[in-house]
Formats: C-alpha cells, structure tokens, sequence
C-alpha cells in the first residue's frame, strides 16, 4: 500500500506482490514504470483515519446525485460544527503543525493573525485563527492570547493535541499545513483548500504538484507568503461571491477518495479469503526432515591454539 500522493521511492513498487494499492495516477503510472504488471495495480486513494470515512461519497448510496448530496451536506455543516468546538461561526483559517507542532507554526500563524487582523480592520469584517500546536507545548503558550495579543477584530484559538482533526477541518475555510499525505488527503475529503508550507525531502516533495494540479491550493514557503496568499483567497472570495474560494472546495472534493480505506481493508480480506479456501483444496505438502545425528565435538577441537 503506497502511502504517499505524488512520489515514492523505486523499492516501494515489486512486481512480485499480488497487489499494489496506489492514491494517484502519479504513482500507478510510478509503479508502471518499475515493471509492475497494470493487472496487479489498484487505485483506490490513500488510507486515511475513520473521522473522515463520514464524507464524500459513500458505497451504501445508490446513484451518484445521492453521494454528491452527501458531500455538499457535510460540506454546509460549518456553523454546527463551529458550536461543537466551542469556536465563532466566522470565516475560519486553520493552521496546523502535525502531531508534534513542527514547521514554523508560531511564525506561521503570527503572521497569518496580523493579516487576518489588518483585512478586518480594513473591511470591517471578522475572521477567525485555529492554531493547532499538536505536542508543541512552548509553541501553545506563545501563542496563547495571554501572552500574543491578537488584536480585537479577530477570533483566536489556540490548541494542543487533538483528536478530532476532522471537526476542525470540516469548521474551517482555508488550511495550512506542511505537505503530509494524510493531511492532504484528508483535507480534500473535507473539501478545504491547502497552502502547502513546507515537505520534506523526498516523496513528500511530489505532495505539492498533486494539491496544486488537482486545483485546491498552492504551495507558499514563508510566513509572509501564507499570510498574503490567505488574505488573497478571503478578499477574492468576498469580492466574487465565494467563487474562489468555493472553486478550490470543489476541486477538492473531486480529488477526495474517503472509500479508500475501507475498500483497501475489503480487497485484503478477500485476497486473505480467497487464499485459505484455496489452501483447503490444494493443501501445501507436508515437509518432514530427516533426523540429524548430532555428534558431541570435544572443546578447543580443531584448535590447538587454545592449548
């Protein structure tokens, strides 16, 4: 199961499996390329956590109009959600660090909450910061409005470790995070455009390309490129009634694969099946060995040195 979106290592792909699952046609092509048969590829998306097997389209649903109002259900959820986390209803960035808050997340989100800060004042708007800080307990206190003062036209909220990443997706309108897979793909479930931060070194590399040709988000590398890119997508969005914004949404949409885990998990159990009924009819032969004679060999035997 190749775990990555837009790259992989060559010693990932061995036509000896019986399968390969792959996210993207970036890696089937990957796998293609690495003499893999295209009998043994399947191309289901990335496993990703249960929180976010929820939405998008769902195999129980018999036509595709019903998955597609499953999407823009869970897509138009925001303001319930937003009360369940006990943040504002208002347009909402989420800034987010991985489980152990790497990646530059206090300067990350100063810049972004001055920004968001200046386009208040400026439009007589209010908008919304979450902080996801992950185990990164100094970046939580930093950040904390007892010690950053954010300015009154803006809500802040600073977290530490959550589990229930999919709620704060789901609340949100814009996301910056460091280009993970799983991230990514969750957050396409999500229909939330990205600004990619950072990746590192590597297949996380090909993560970029595959957020920014699917056409729901960018790639900005400092504080002050996600800060001015996030004010470019809130005031486009404003100005043309949401297109921009929403375009992002829906190709994100386009791009989710929330099945993915579950039928990876279904075509396992059936290859784990078909292999034991198998087995009952063709039963592997019986290897027997014969007994070894095992003859005591005195100490130092062979070498007088120890003498």
């Amino acid at each position: 199961v190749v775990t990555d979106l837009g790259g992989a290592h060559p010693t990932w792909f061995n036509d000896g499996a019986d399968k390969c699952f792959v996210p993207s046609d970036v890696l089937k092509d990957a796998a293609l390329a690495r003499s893999v048969k295209e009998g043994k590829i399947v191309q289901y998306g990335l496993p990703i956590r249960r929180g976010f097997w929820g939405s998008g389209a769902d195999d129980t649903k018999e036509t595709e109009e019903e998955d597609e109002a499953v999407e823009m259900n869970g897509a138009n959820q925001k303001s319930s959600i937003r009360e369940k986390l006990g943040i504002a209803d208002l347009p909402t960035v989420l800034i987010v660090g991985g489980g152990d808050g790497m990646g530059g997340i206090v300067s990350q989100a100063q810049a972004v909450g001055e920004k968001l800060q200046q386009i208040a004042s400026s439009s007589g708007k209010s908008y919304q910061m979450v902080v996801v800080c992950g185990n990164n307990q100094a970046a939580q206190k930093e950040l904390s409005p007892s010690q950053t003062s954010w300015g009154g036209d803006i809500e802040v909220s600073i977290q530490g470790f959550v589990n229930n990443m999919d709620d704060f997706m789901r609340a949100s309108d814009i996301l910056v995070t460091k280009a993970g897979p799983g991230t990514i793909a969750e957050a396409s479930i999500c229909g939330l455009p990205c600004i990619l931060s950072s990746f590192l070194p590597g297949q996380e590399e090909g993560n970029v390309p595959y957020v920014v040709d699917n056409g729901f988000g960018c790639y900005q590398g400092t504080p002050e490129g996600i800060a001015d890119t996030v004010q470019k997508w809130l005031e486009a969005s404003t100005e043309n009634e949401g297109n921009m914004l929403e375009n992002m949404r829906e190709s994100a949409l386009t791009a989710a694969r929330p099945d993915a885990t579950l039928d990876i998990a279904r075509d396992l159990a059936q290859m784990v099946y078909e292999r034991k009924e198998y087995l009952k009819s063709n039963p592997l032969p019986v290897v027997t060995e014969a007994p070894v004679e095992r003859v005591p060999v005195p100490y130092g035997a062979g070498r007088p040195d120890l003498f």
